[in-house]
């Protein structure tokens, strides 16, 4: 997506206010719409993250979610399936998303301040980690966390996590989610894994 992409910058309850483009809406901090979906491998037991690209202009190389983007003026949050297939080949309908409802982000940087009305899902894939198709441009690679690591996130002591490979990854090469952002996103994984049981 460019900078010159017009997003709708909304109120904090979704209400829609105007189209702005992307480095308006970062440089002012107005609050505007993503899509963001969380792929796991329930029978494996493991949560998958993308390394963001070396290239990407904010964060590179840092771990984040599976697939995410913003949606553009006139978008809702189906659109934002598309991210999906383009970051890592997974093709799914929106049906086959669990919706986790809406979480506002906040993250104020010195260069970025970001307003985020985030719609949140996961999906449940058991595609193996080195089948999914990668954008090369926005994703260097995939790793999977144990569900349990992935817990971890949560938990503002937990400084190292463990990857299913026994990669260890320190907090600071994350992409600086608040905390209650992964707890948001852990409760979703453990009820997913409750009604499945």
């Amino acid at each position: 997506m460019s900078e010159s992409e017009h997003l709708m910058v909304v109120d904090s309850s979704g209400q829609p206010l105007y189209p702005a483009t992307r480095k308006t809406v970062h440089r002012d901090g107005l609050w505007h719409e993503t899509f963001h979906c969380f792929v796991i491998d329930l029978d494996k037991g493991h949560v998958l993250l993308q390394q963001r690209a070396k290239q990407k202009k904010d964060f590179p190389e840092l771990f984040d979610i599976t697939a995410a983007g913003h949606l553009l003026a006139g978008e809702t949050p189906a659109d934002g399936i598309r991210e999906l297939e383009e970051e890592i080949g997974l093709v799914r309908q929106f049906n086959q998303l669990v919706p986790l409802g809406v979480f506002l982000g906040e993250l104020i940087l010195a260069d970025l301040k970001d307003r985020e009305r985030v719609h949140l899902y996961l999906t449940d894939s058991a595609v193996p980690l080195e089948q999914y198709r990668l954008q090369a441009e926005e994703v260097s690679r995939l790793i999977a966390l144990p569900i349990t690591e992935f817990a971890r996130l949560a938990d503002e002591t937990a400084e190292t996590f463990k990857t299913i490979d026994q990669e260890v990854i320190r907090r600071d090469q994350f992409v600086p989610h608040p905390l209650a952002y992964w707890r948001r996103v852990n409760e979703g994984i453990q009820a997913y894994r409750v009604q499945q049981m």
